[in-house]
């Protein structure tokens, strides 16, 4: 007799079931690991928007740098550059100008 034929039927029936009961088990604990797991599907998704976010932060930040450097640019070569900065910034005149200062109503009220 082989062994087969020693064992009931009815074992072999629970080994089996038992045996997909593990790989469904299996199979969930990897389906849910790769959704919500530390390098999930769903930690990828919010890791590239705070990529998408940085790099548009970055691209921001260059555009701005581009500026203030012409600026510096022209704040060390054009004369009419330092005047614009010295009347927008300093509120300073040129001789024989007359400047008005208008405060604003709401900034007066709250001293």
């Amino acid at each position: 007799m082989s062994s087969r034929e020693e064992r009931p039927r009815g074992e072999t029936g629970l080994r089996k079931k038992a045996a997909t009961l593990a790989s469904v088990i299996a199979l969930l604990a990897l389906v849910v690991g790769s959704l919500f797991g530390d390098r999930g599907i769903l930690h990828l998704m919010t890791e590239r928007q705070k990529t998408d976010g940085l790099a548009r932060e970055v691209l921001t930040l260059r555009n701005e740098n581009n500026r203030l450097a012409s600026e510096i640019a022209a704040l060390r070569s054009d004369p009419r550059a330092i005047e614009r900065l010295a009347r927008e910034e300093l509120g300073l005149a040129a001789a024989g100008e007359t400047v008005f200062v208008i405060r604003d109503a709401e900034a007066s009220d709250s001293r």
